[in-house]
């Protein structure tokens, strides 16, 4: 998307948005929640925060939660390190 056209959805101008972009100007809640909305992500991915854009799960997530959280933690210990070779930092997680 182009600075103009965001410019535009934002109701602002072409240099805010660049503004943005090089952290001269910090950007408010509300233009946040905007830019969320209009991207379709949540506020910690457009943050940088999460590498997830939504926080919304699939249903088989949603299923492999619940079983996460009724395994017990020698269980759990098992699958981090799994899992460790596809989480983000390439580590095991702490919550073992």
């Amino acid at each position: 998307m182009k600075q103009k056209d965001l410019a535009r959805l934002l109701n602002c101008s072409p240099t805010t948005i660049s503004n943005y972009e090089v952290d001269i100007r910090e950007i408010d809640a509300p233009t946040i929640r905007t830019l969320c909305e209009i991207f379709g992500c949540t506020s910690d991915y457009l943050l940088g925060i999460s590498a997830v854009p939504t926080a919304e799960l699939t249903v088989e997530e949603q299923e492999l939660v619940a079983a996460w959280r009724r395994t017990p933690k020698e269980i759990r210990a098992i699958i981090d390190t799994a899992l460790a070779p596809y989480r983000e930092d390439g580590t095991a997680s702490s919550t073992a």
